[in-house]
C-alpha cells in the first residue's frame, strides 16, 4: 500500500474546477421574493400560534396544580376549607 499521491496537472484542475461550478449553478434556484416573504409570515403565524397553545397549556397545569395543592394541604391540616364557624348576623 503506498501513501503516494498522484499530482493533478493544470488542465485537471481547471476541468474540476468548471464541474463544480456547473454543479453550483444548477443547485441554485431564483426564489420569487414575493413568495418567499409570504412563506415567511406563514411560519410565523405557526410559530406564534403554537407558542400561544403551549403557554395555555402550562397555565392550565399550574392551575390543576395549583388546585391540587390547596386540597393536599387542607387534608394534611384536617378541614375542608378556610371559611369560620362564626356565623355573621
Amino acid at each position: 500500500m503506498s501513501m503516494r499521491v498522484e499530482r493533478s496537472s493544470l488542465d485537471q484542475v481547471k476541468k474540476r474546477f468548471e464541474a463544480n461550478k456547473k454543479k453550483m449553478e444548477e443547485k441554485q434556484k431564483e426564489y420569487d421574493f414575493e413568495e418567499r416573504m409570504k412563506e415567511l409570515r406563514e411560519e410565523e403565524e405557526k410559530a406564534k400560534a403554537y407558542k400561544k397553545e403551549k403557554q395555555k397549556q402550562r397555565k392550565r397545569r399550574a392551575d390543576d396544580d395549583d388546585l391540587e395543592e390547596d386540597d393536599e394541604m387542607a387534608a394534611v391540616m384536617g378541614f375542608s376549607g378556610f371559611g369560620s364557624s362564626k356565623k355573621i348576623k
